[in-house]
Order: structure tokens, then C-alpha cells, then sequence
């Protein structure tokens, strides 16, 4: 179920700085923001340096001093966790790490692979703050220009479950006390800290909305909401003033502070987010659960779960990486979409098949979905019928619609309908009562383009939401009946 949450900037966790794509679009929606260091397409997908060399030994310090050339395959011994994990809508993980004898240049971010992720929760060894690491995994600098030239954000890019080798516990190191000018944008000391958690002291909100979840202190320095997303961070008013600690990142053209949880807030009172004696927004293994638990919200987003004996009933979608499953009862509340970031031993899986699925509950981009990525992660265990549509009116689930969160994911089918209005350029055509009509399952030279006027007996498919409008995904050019 689509959560009722304003989508902030590091909501799109899940989305690349430069140019990704979200999991349910078709080959013609590009997502716009996210942070440079978690996207969910880093440059490699395998623990093997992009340059052909081997493993080198190193330090963050070295890292973050340029003294080890990018996409090399690192190893970083005895740091420590300074944050909890927070896992993107698709599952991707993003934990930042520091050098225990603290101080400059001694933090980095690690981005955890959504299937990584998936792996590390099922066997309950997500990182956590005060876990002490040894990690193997791609170093990386990710450019982005902002006004006073080119920017890089350094990451450490974990592929496999046991490139992250928890060794015991450690104290982290005391936060310093920083100048909020020295790490605002353009500040004489932001690659210093960058990725270190500092703190400011007695800075005032100068500006309380900045947009994306983020406001403005003393010294132009933004705070950002990260790790109290999808509900959205403290919102202190204009003139408050704060002591707050937090990683510094890069993104968007800007460094920002990241608070962890409520207690890095000193003068206003906040609620939600991690705290830090807490895992992670991420609570492990759940069990079987039903679509209809995770559709009505009795499951808590970020569980590793097993849903049983469903049937599929879509191909896959046009990008190959995800398809929609539904309870055999059907109904409201009884579909919900699977996304496998194109893993092959699942290409086989049809309509009909029945399946059970362990893998990660998201909502990404307040869509609900099931990140099964892993060989196993979807078992195909015999065939059923495909349940039948449900017939609804455009207006029901069009956006706004008084049933899209009983409706989404679920097969339907909207009768006797007239094309209001021709494709945009995203190829999305409208139909009565401004239900839009997504290309999900088409190549764009395959998909339709009909003119205002034109009438359609039925139009069959999954809803969906992407982009802020439900919209209905027929599969094939059957479900789109003249």
C-alpha cells in the first residue's frame, strides 16, 4: 500500500544523482533526484575492480585523501558503524563507517547492493551502530558539479554478504565540534569531514523549508532528513535554536548535515526516525506473511518476508526486472509487485505460475513491493488460473481515486472508455475521468498511441503508482480491447 508521505529529496534514496530509472517505470521515466553515494546503479555489480586490479589493503583516511586510485578493490580492517543502515525503497543499503581514532578524513559511506542487502537480512547481519567491520568492496568517486566546480563523494560498493565481516563491537568516536561555514557548501573544510559525523553548536534555523525535507542553519549549512525517511524529519520553525550532530554528505550540488535519530537533536523536540541503540530501520526476518498483511499495513515496511502459494499474473515488464503477483482469492488489497533487478533464473516465470517469494518489503517510491533478487528468492511450485479482473470505474482509480490503495497491483479492468487525451511524452495516454494509461509491458514502438475519441470496449492490467499518479498497465495488446 502506497504510504500517504510527501516523497523528499533522500525518499529517492533509490534513485541515481545522474540518471536512474525507478523499478515499476517503463523505458521512458527517468527519476530526477536522489543522493549521489546510494543509488541503486553503481558502476559495478560484482566484487571485482573495474580497472583489473586486485585487492588492496587500506585505510578511510587514505581513501578520503585521494591516495588510492578509484574503482580499485579495497579492504578497510577494524572501523566501526557510526549510523544505522537505511535501506532504499528497492532495498539497496546505505551505512556509513568510520576509522576508530576518529577525526579528519576519517568516515566513508558504504552502498549496500539491494540483493546484498537482501542476504545480509535473512541472516540477521545488517550493520549496526557499534559494530566493528572489516569490508571488502569497490572504492569509488562519484563527480557532481555544484557552483563552485566539481564535487566527489567516496564510497565503498559491497556486493556480496560476506565482503561485510562484523569482528566485534567498538565505541565510536566523540563527534568534533565544527564551524557550520567551514562544511557549507563551499566551506574550506568539507572534504575533511566529509562523511564523518561533526556537530554544530547553538545554530539558528534560517530558513525552515528548503524543500526535500531540508532546512537552512546558521552559515548556510543544510540539514537533511535522511534517516527519518518515508515519514519525513523534524521540521524546527524559523529562529530555533540547535546543537546537531551528523554524517556531512554531498548531494544535489550541496553538503548537508544528516542527523541519525532524535537524540543527534539538542534544543527542539523531535520523534521518529533511528535512535541509535536500535539495528536499523530494517527489523530482519518476519515469516510468512500474505499480500493482503502487507497491503493493509499490518507488516512493517523493511521486513524480510515469505509470501506463499501466490499466482503471477503479469509477464515481466518491459525492462525485465519485475512482475505482479496475486492472492488465488483476488480481491482488494490482493496484488502487489515483485521486482528481481533482471536476475535470469527468474526470466521463466508466466502468468499462471505459482510461486512463493522470500525476499525484502519496500515501498519504493510508496509503491509496495518485494525485492526477490537471489536464485531461490522466487519458487515456482505448480500453475493455477489467472484471477480474474475486477471491473472498476476510471474514476475509482484514476489518481485521487477513492479505491487506488485497495486497487493497487491488482488486476483490473475499466469498460466502454474514450481516450481523453493524447500520449505525453512519457507515452502515457488518458482515458474517462483522467485515468492514465502506462506503457509498463510495451517497447515504445509497440505501444499504442490512439487519438482523443477513440473507444475501448475494456482495458485489463495492474494498477500502479510511479510518479506521484496511479495509472493502469495493460500487459499485453489483448487487454486492450476496441
Amino acid at each position: 500500500m502506497r504510504r500517504l508521505v510527501p516523497c523528499t529529496a533522500l525518499c529517492l534514496l533509490a534513485c541515481n544523482a545522474f540518471n536512474n530509472t525507478t523499478n515499476t517505470a517503463g523505458d521512458d521515466a527517468t527519476a530526477t533526484e536522489g543522493t549521489a553515494g546510494t543509488t541503486d546503479n553503481p558502476p559495478t555489480t560484482s566484487n571485482e575492480p573495474t580497472d583489473g586490479g586486485g585487492l588492496q589493503d587500506t585505510t578511510i583516511y587514505d581513501l578520503q585523501q585521494d591516495k588510492v586510485t578509484p574503482n580499485k578493490l579495497v579492504r578497510v580492517k577494524d572501523v566501526v558503524v557510526v549510523s544505522p543502515t537505511k535501506f532504499s525503497g528497492s532495498g539497496a543499503g546505505s551505512v556509513f563507517i568510520q576509522e576508530l581514532d576518529g577525526g579528519e578524513y576519517s568516515g566513508i559511506q558504504l552502498y549496500i547492493y539491494p540483493d546484498t542487502a537482501t542476504e545480509l537480512m535473512a541472516q540477521g547481519k545488517v550493520p549496526k551502530p557499534g559494530d566493528k567491520l572489516t569490508v571488502v568492496g569497490e572504492y569509488v568517486e562519484y563527480k557532481a558539479m555544484d557552483d563552485t566546480g566539481t564535487e566527489t563523494f567516496s564510497e565503498i560498493n559491497i556486493s556480496l554478504p560476506d565482503d561485510i565481516m562484523i569482528t566485534g563491537t567498538a565505541d565510536a568516536p566523540t563527534p568534533p565540534v565544527v564551524s557550520p561555514p567551514d562544511i557549507a557548501n563551499g566551506g574550506a573544510l568539507t572534504e575533511v569531514w566529509e562523511s564523518v559525523p561533526v556537530t554544530v553548536e547553538n545554530v539558528d534555523v534560517t530558513n525552515p523549508d528548503l524543500g526535500f525535507g531540508e532546512y537552512e542553519v546558521t552559515g548556510g549549512l543544510h540539514v537533511d532528513d535522511m534517516f527519518f525517511l518515508p515519514e519525513g524529519g523534524p521540521k524546527p520553525p524559523m529562529g530555533t535554536t540547535l546543537t546537531l550532530t551528523g554524517p556531512l554528505i554531498y548531494n544535489f550540488g550541496n553538503f548537508k548535515l544528516v542527523p541519525r535519530s532524535c537524540d543527534d537533536y539538542v534544543g527542539f523536540e523531535c520523534m521518529g526516525g533511528n535512535t541509535t541503540d536500535t539495528d536499523t530501520e530494517t527489523t530482519g526476518p518476519m515469516g510468512a506473511v500474505t499480500i493482503f498483511d502487507i497491503q493493509q499495513g499490518a507488516v512493517p515496511e523493511g521486513n524480510f518476508v515469505t509470501v506463499e502459494n501466490v499466482v503471477v499474473t503479469s509477464p515481466l515488464n518491459f525492462k525485465g526486472d519485475g512482475f505482479f503477483v496475486q492472492d488465488p482469492a483476488g480481491g482488494e488489497y490482493s496484488g502487489i509487485y515483485v521486482y528481481i533487478n533482471q536476475n535470469p533464473d527468474m526470466l521463466a516465470v508466466q502468468p499462471g505460475d505459482v510461486v512463493t517469494i522470500n525476499g525484502l518489503y519496500t515501498e519504493f517510491y510508496d509503491m509496495s513491493q518485494i525485492t526477490a533478487g537471489q536464485a531461490g528468492d522466487v519458487v515456482v511450485t505448480g500453475t493455477d488460473a489467472v484471477p480474474s479482473p475486477l471491473v472498476v470505474s476510471p474514476a475509482d482509480i484514476a489518481t485521487g481515486g477513492a479505491m487506488t490503495e485497495n486497487y493497487e497491483s491488482v488486476l483490473v479492468s475499466v469498460e466502454n472508455v474514450t481516450v481523453a487525451a493524447e500520449a505525453n511524452m512519457f507515452g502515457e495516454w488518458t482515458i474517462d475521468d483522467g485515468l492514465l494509461l502506462d506503457d509498463l509491458f510495451f517497447a515504445t514502438a509497440d505501444w499504442p498511441k490512439p487519438a482523443v475519441g477513440d473507444t475501448f470496449t475494456s482495458i485489463t492490467g495492474p494498477l500502479v503508482y510511479s510518479f506521484e499518479n496511479f495509472k493502469l498497465a495493460p500487459r499485453t495488446a489483448e487487454d486492450l480491447a476496441q
